[in-house]
């Protein structure tokens, strides 16, 4: 007898069968208004091809990033927006003195940021399959928690983490003063600042991890797996708990980022999740439908889940069961302002992955292009939440102010003095000499720095 769980993966298989088996009309844009933005551009020729997560706007106005490399080497930068200079501090390949043995390399920072009071900025390394595929995936030496000084303007490293691929995601919790990292191996790793060391809180996922996590203002550590579940670290007992009751809320009609395993799939966890120390709850996206939802940890044992609307862009916003379909995944893209208001950058098509897209099939394009009546561009759109006034804003479609396509964006941050929203992503390139890639081997780009004015629309 099928039961349960089992039953949603029936159903879901059956759902994808239908869906191919369909002609299915896509999802007309809408007319839709500029979003202008600044474009600054990365210096040197390193030729970076992706960023994840790895955005921060530090205290001192500084913005730092960092940047992802394949088969090469992961950069990071400091940008100050005063002067408008953007400098290149390190490259973590060199940094590790991985170069030229021949070995699996630091190829990503796909963590967020956290800072201290006294302005040091914290980060964790990655390798996950940075190439090339012949070289033993074995070989890493692995990842590498830094610290980046810049009263000093030195890097640092604080140590091993394990010798698995490293950090999807980080966060900093300056009550205890310790870093949590969520791995590719499905671990989260805590670094206690203090004494120094790194400890192995055990395993928390087993199959796609979560890319984001955040703190309480109590010290609690909060992570999404699934199906729709949460987990909880607690500082004071050092133990890592399941909710077993609550869920957070997802549409089964969403179509699944991997057909392997359709339910056990990101789009049934979170994607991006940011604290508010205001309101004193979490306001995070879901994957498969880039809806908005607020949790509130302190809200009875395992807190309280409300869904509050979606942050797609706005031709996904019918609950037409094709339209639904076709919702691109949810970006990093997400920030709040210094306003208390919410902004995310979402894409009006496909499922942003710089140069792919993460279907389980042979010809991913192919498959995408039928789903969405056509080759379409991940062009990015501007979304705002004003958390006190609840009320969406749509800004429109992203452009930069000498004329570029914004394409997928993968994270966001607050300038903490001049109050921009930054983003890094891909952005149309046509200097065949600054091309890195082609987002779905289509539509040539660089990455670049994003900056959008919250007062230039007042």
């Amino acid at each position: 007898m099928i039961k349960g769980l089992d039953i949603l993966k029936h159903l879901s298989v059956i759902m994808i069968i239908c869906l191919l088996c369909v002609n299915i009309h896509a999802a007309e844009p809408e007319k839709t208004d500029i979003a202008l933005v600044d474009r600054f551009t990365f210096p040197g020729e390193h030729m970076e091809g992706s960023m994840w997560s790895a955005v921060y706007g530090a205290k001192s106005g500084k913005i730092y990033i960092g940047l992802c490399t394949h088969a090469e080497a992961a950069h990071f930068y400091e940008f100050d927006p005063e002067t408008e200079i953007m400098r290149h501090i390190a490259d973590l390949t060199v940094f590790q003195r991985e170069r030229g043995k021949g070995i699996r390399t630091t190829g990503k920072i796909h963590t967020r940021m956290g800072e201290d009071e006294e302005g040091n900025v914290y980060f964790g390394g990655l390798c996950e399959d940075t190439g090339p595929e012949p070289i033993d995936p074995s070989s890493y030496e692995g990842p590498h928690w830094y610290r980046y000084n810049p009263t000093k303007d030195r890097l640092e490293d604080l140590g091993l983490i394990s010798r698995h691929w490293g950090l999807l995601g980080m966060i900093m919790d300056t009550k205890y003063m310790a870093l949590f990292g969520l791995a590719e191996d499905g671990h989260l790793y805590k670094y206690d600042i203090k004494k120094g060391m790194t400890f192995d809180l055990g395993r928390v996922d087993d199959w796609d991890i979560c890319r984001t996590i955040f703190a309480d203002d109590e010290g609690n550590i909060y992570g999404s797996f699934p199906v729709a579940q949460i987990w909880k670290y607690n500082p004071v007992t050092d133990q890592v708990i399941d909710f077993p009751y609550i869920r957070l809320e997802y549409d089964m009609r969403v179509l699944p980022r991997t057909m392997s395993k359709p339910m056990i799939d990101r789009k049934v966890i979170w994607r991006v999740i940011e604290w508010d120390p205001i309101d004193q709850v979490a306001y995070g996206i879901m994957g498969g439908t880039s809806t908005l939802f607020k949790y509130d940890p302190h809200d009875g044992r395992e807190g309280k889940i409300t869904p509050l609307l979606k942050m797609c862009a706005p031709q996904y916003r019918s609950d037409d069961i094709d339209i639904v379909r076709q919702t691109p995944f949810s970006t990093l893209a997400l920030t709040i302002s210094n306003e208390h208001i919410l902004w995310y950058a979402p894409v009006m098509s496909g499922s942003f992955d710089y140069t792919g897209h993460s279907w389980d099939v042979r010809d991913e394009e192919k498959f995408s292009a039928k789903l969405a009546g056509g080759h379409y561009p991940p062009l990015s759109v501007l979304v705002s939440y004003d958390l006190d006034k609840d009320e969406r804003r749509d800004h429109g479609q992203m452009r930069t102010t000498d004329g570029r396509l914004v394409y997928g964006l993968g994270g966001a941050c607050t300038g903490q003095k001049d109050g921009k929203i930054y983003f890094v992503g891909a952005v149309e390139e046509g200097d065949p000499d600054k091309i890195v890639a082609k987002v779905a081997r289509k539509w040539p780009y660089s990455m670049a720095l994003v900056a959008y004015d919250p007062k230039s629309q007042e």
